[in-house]
This record gives structure tokens, C-alpha cells and sequence, in this order.
């Protein structure tokens, strides 16, 4: 059974270390941020995407895709632990001001700006680390097609467009 953080798609072309991808249907997929949003096509496939060849695949197969464990480790800690530590701190720090000061909602006030400010910084993080980071290829689920790039012409054709052979 595939991993529920492994993709597939078919290898377009290889090009040195790096090679050409066109994503396939899965739930992971589906289920990812940027297809909820409607980012990346419809339901998160189909993307071409250039992706790291070190596994040596070629042209026509269908390979595993991976993005590195580190990276869903930051993002989740960046996009749900950050902003929620930085409410409770920034509100306990709030509500010392307010105490100190004789102001009051300050620790509501201090909350929310944590929230805030924890927020957009999650998102610059983010947007860095989808820049740095590269999906990589970690296998192949099986070997070329023997008619090809698939094992149905109109499978051939559909992929050709992307290659820009025809």
C-alpha cells in the first residue's frame, strides 16, 4: 500500500538530475491546500511540475513522488502551532500590561496582535519554503509503457501536449 505522502505522475522528459512530471489523481492531492484553493487545477492534477531525478527514471514512467518529512514538519508547526502559542503568550503578556498599566482589554488586544503577526510571518515562511523546496521522485510504480508514453493512444495524446512532441 502507497503512502498517503507519496504522489505519482509520469515522467514527460528527463533533463540531467531533474526531470518533467505531469501529477496524477490522488486523495493527498486533492486534499492539499493549494487544490482546495483551486491553485493548482482542478482537484490537484495534471500540474506539470519540474521535480528531482535521482532515482534515474525515464521517459514514460509512472514514478513516486515525495516531498521531504522536514518540510511538512515546519509547515505544520509554522501554519497551526505557531499562531496558536503566540495568542495564549501574547494574551498573558497583554493581561500583565494591563495589570501594571490599569488599562484594560489589553490582554484581548495583545492576543489578537500575536495571532496576527504570528500569522503573516507563517505565511512568508511558507511561501519561502514552497520556493526552496523541490518534490523528488523516489520510484516507479512500473516500467514504460511498450506503446510509448502510455498504454492507450488517448493517453499518448493527452501527455504529448505537455512534452511537445506530437
Amino acid at each position: 500500500m502507497q503512502s498517503p505522502d507519496l504522489e505519482t505522475g509520469t515522467v514527460l522528459k528527463t533533463e540531467g538530475e531533474w526531470a518533467t512530471i505531469i501529477t496524477n489523481k490522488s486523495k493527498s492531492c486533492r486534499e492539499c491546500g493549494k487544490a482546495q484553493a483551486g491553485i493548482c487545477g482542478k482537484q490537484g492534477s495534471g500540474m506539470v511540475l519540474t521535480v528531482g531525478n535521482n532515482y534515474g527514471a525515464r521517459t514514460g514512467d509512472t514514478v513516486l513522488l515525495e516531498l521531504e518529512k522536514s518540510v511538512h514538519i515546519k509547515a505544520c508547526f509554522f501554519v497551526f502551532v505557531l499562531p496558536v502559542v503566540s495568542l495564549f503568550l501574547f494574551a498573558y503578556l497583554g493581561h500583565f500590561i494591563s495589570n501594571y498599566t490599569g488599562l484594560n482589554g489589553l490582554d484581548a488586544a495583545g492576543g489578537i496582535t500575536g495571532f496576527i503577526v504570528s500569522s503573516l510571518f507563517a505565511i512568508r515562511k511558507i511561501h519561502a519554503m514552497d520556493k526552496l523546496s523541490k518534490l523528488r521522485i523516489t520510484g516507479t510504480v512500473n516500467d514504460r509503457p511498450e506503446c510509448g508514453l502510455s498504454s492507450y493512444p488517448e493517453e499518448a495524446d493527452y501527455l504529448s501536449g505537455f512534452s511537445g512532441s506530437h
